[in-house]
């Protein structure tokens, strides 16, 4: 009797083992039959999964008999859903995901105009989306915050009282950048000065990073590189209403606010803020760190769709800003006397207006008019000088584009008007400007297979003044599987001789001379730039992908600003050049709600002047930038950021200290309300720590060069309302 319950148990437990089964998946990609690392495979009955290895197979044990969904699921890949019975006889399954654009929450990105995923475009392009809202957080009354949070970009504070900075890119001076809204140019010139300064973010989706010389479609003033600020558009079921206040330590209260609407056939976007700070001193010394500001913001935006190929769009700008900076008593409303007579007074006024006419002639072919036009005001006043004029410039542009399956062509022809009219306040030989620029252009992609695109260009821009400029661009792409992809790219830059530099703008313009177009001549540059992007791993679980990226660019006979004493200063070109070469890192990862990047720059940058060759003026040669954040959508955000300078060399030849600085910020969200604390700079990284900013005498002082922080630690908070 006990022998025959024994067997029975054993019998029982055979049979139990002999019900377990064991499968193994082989998991590929179904176009370019790459294998998949980091898929994940379930059996929800059986609460039971594993992942795919890097071979992309991936074992699953112990299933028992029966007949069971299994998913598979992976970052930027169609959901797969399929039914196995068990005991199977297959002992190997091969699994085919699909590519799934949209859920992979592509980029789409227009700098280059062929409106492609970010994933296939030859030349390189950098893309924020989430970082607008972070930075909107940190400091909502201006865009420089958010310009720092990509490699190889740094804001340059340009002068001590009023706060204008400039955007440099890879260690180019700023005025070799160029910043477009919507593709239009409205910040060049005169307006670039406090431009930086004037644009919030609050009304923007994204922002499109292009380094190195992308003169081929925009013309000249992109040597360096462009930065082109997308506004967010109307989206049909998807109405917004967002209001938001920002105070802060140093005297700041924003206020902004955001709508946007869409109906059948219309659209509307509305931006409005009004941004105030009081005037900071943070050492005491009777100067202000902080100029007082008051600012107005009003982007309006309208969006008719014609039919289901036709959107027409009308928007402007109109910005109204005062700001005070210099002895502390003056801006206070104290009446000067022989001790306190410093001050500098920017009172500045933009309007600008921007048209679109969008028709899809047919699916593959496009048509596009567009316009804008601006109009700058600003009068500075300082010390007794006065420098006052108005720049009205305007821009028009008619492209086509053919986008089949394999090539994307772009033809198209602009006219480029550029005229500064100085106020005859205390000077005779006024510095009056027009600069007319006809341009024509072609650029054509062709994806020559699934591991090859190549993208050529050229451009040809007429200056009245400075004669014809060719541009060629050349561009490829190589992605020879899933995980690895090779950039290459090159092209061909110039900018034409304007008296509005960061070297004009620290002087406020005071005893320069007008450009004289029969001896000076436009700026020429020509550049290179490789990236190699590898990824780790890519799964939902987790993401590890490296870049890095080479670059190089020359620019022959700069244009300098010399001293000419008796009569002040002058520009003329330099017999020299300056060169700039070096290598950005960038690592990200992602672990559930876990990011981190890892930013890293190195810059050599020289200038020859007369034969001498020096380094570039404010050009850190290592930066390192960090951020790591902890995102849980519609309930926190919370995150910690570094930033490291090396040290610097100043015009003068003076070698200054390195910097760091970090920050802190924490966000909560309850449905639709939103709370936040920002600690900026927490380590209270500021010039004036290491040295006094303003020498002596104090009843006309001058001031050092500005290359580190003037404010110092900054505490703000607010609360956002999204409707």
């Amino acid at each position: 009797m006990k022998q025959i319950f024994f067997i029975g148990i054993l019998s029982m437990v055979c049979l139990n083992i002999i019900a377990q089964n064991k499968i193994t998946f082989s998991i590929i990609d179904t176009e370019s039959k790459d294998a998949l690392v980091g898929v994940n495979i379930f059996i929800p009955a059986l609460d039971k999964g594993a992942v795919s290895d890097v071979e992309g197979n991936s074992i699953i044990t112990n299933i028992p008999n029966g007949t069971y969904q299994i998913k598979f699921s992976y970052i930027g890949y169609e959901e797969e859903i399929i039914s196995l019975t068990f005991p199977n006889s297959t002992n190997i399954i091969k699994i085919e995901l699909r590519q799934n654009v949209s859920e992979l929450g592509e980029i789409i990105v227009s700098s280059n105009r062929a409106n492609r995923s970010i994933a296939n475009i030859p030349s390189r392009i950098e893309v924020l989306t989430d970082e607008v809202e972070e930075a909107a957080t940190m400091d909502p009354s201006k865009i420089a915050h958010l310009l720092m949070h990509t490699t190889g970009v740094q804001v340059q504070q340009t002068s001590a009282t009023s706060g204008s900075a400039s955007v440099r890119i890879q260690g180019q001076y700023g005025r070799y950048t160029q910043i477009l809204k919507d593709g239009f140019p409205i910040y060049g010139g005169f307006t670039g000065g406090l431009g930086v300064l004037q644009i919030p973010p609050l009304d923007l989706s994204q922002v499109e990073f292009v380094k190195g010389p992308s003169s081929t479609l925009y013309g000249g003033g992109a040597i360096a590189g462009l930065i082109n600020l997308i506004s967010k558009v109307p989206k049909k079921d998807k109405d917004e209403l967002s209001l938001h206040l920002n105070l802060s330590n140093i005297g700041n209260l924003d206020l902004n606010s955001f709508y946007s609407k869409r109906t059948e056939k219309w659209g509307i976007t509305v931006f409005a803020s009004n941004n105030t700070n009081t005037l900071y001193d943070v050492d005491d010394d009777g100067f202000t760190d902080v100029p007082e500001v008051r600012k107005l913001n009003f982007n309006p935006r309208v969006f008719y769709y014609l039919d289901d190929r036709t959107t027409i769009s009308l928007g402007g700008t109109f910005t109204n800003e005062n700001r005070i900076g210099g002895d502390t008593k003056l801006v206070q409303g104290f009446v000067p006397d022989s001790t306190h007579n410093y001050f500098e007074r920017n009172k500045s006024k933009q309007i600008t207006s921007q048209f679109k006419i969008e028709r899809q002639v047919s699916d593959d072919n496009k048509l596009e008019f567009k316009n804008s036009s601006n109009r700058f005001e600003r009068n500075i006043y300082l010390n007794g000088y006065a420098f006052a004029g108005t720049q009205f410039s305007t821009f028009s542009e008619l492209s086509y584009s053919s986008n089949k399956a394999k090539h994307n062509l772009i033809l198209g022809a602009n006219v480029y008007t550029d005229n500064f009219e100085e106020k005859p306040i205390a000077v005779e030989n006024l510095r009056n400007q027009k600069l007319l620029t006809f341009g024509v252009f072609g650029q054509h992609i062709w994806d020559i297979n699934s591991l090859f695109a190549l993208e050529t260009g050229f451009r040809v821009d007429y200056n009245s003044d400075y004669g014809i400029f060719p541009l060629p661009r050349l561009a490829f792409i190589y992605k020879p599987n899933l995980y690895f992809t090779v950039r290459f790219g090159g092209g061909m830059g110039y900018k034409l001789p304007s008296i509005f530099t960061e070297d004009a703008e620290r002087l406020a313009f005071e005893n320069i001379s007008p450009i004289d177009t029969e001896t000076q001549e436009a700026e020429r540059s020509y550049g290179l730039n490789t990236d190699f992007t590898y990824r780790f791993i890519s799964s939902e679980k987790l993401s590890i992908s490296l870049t890095e990226f080479i670059f190089y660019n020359r620019l022959n006979r700069p244009l300098v600003l010399k001293s000419n004493s008796p009569l002040g200063y002058q520009f003329i070109n330099s017999d020299g050049y300056f060169e700039t070469k070096g290598i950005e890192s960038l690592l990200k990862a992602s672990s559930g709600n876990f990011h981190l990047y890892l930013g890293y720059t190195f810059v050599d940058a020289i200038q020859n002047d007369d034969n001498t060759t020096s380094t570039l003026p404010l050009t850190p040669s290592h930066s390192f930038h960090s951020d790591l954040m902890f995102v849980e959508e519609g309930k926190w955000r919370i995150g910690i950021d570094a930033e490291y300078e090396s040290a610097q060399t100043l015009a003068s030849g003076r070698k200054v200290r390195a910097l760091f600085k970090a920050g802190f910020l924490a966000e909560r969200t309850l449905k639709n309300i939103s709370v936040y604390i920002n600690l900026e700079n927490w380590t209270d990284t500021r010039q004036t720590r290491y040295e006094s900013l303003v020498q002596s005498p104090f009843d006309n002082p001058r001031f050092t060069e500005v290359w580190a922080p003037l404010d110092g630690f900054i505490f703000n908070a607010g609360f956002k309302i999204k409707l």
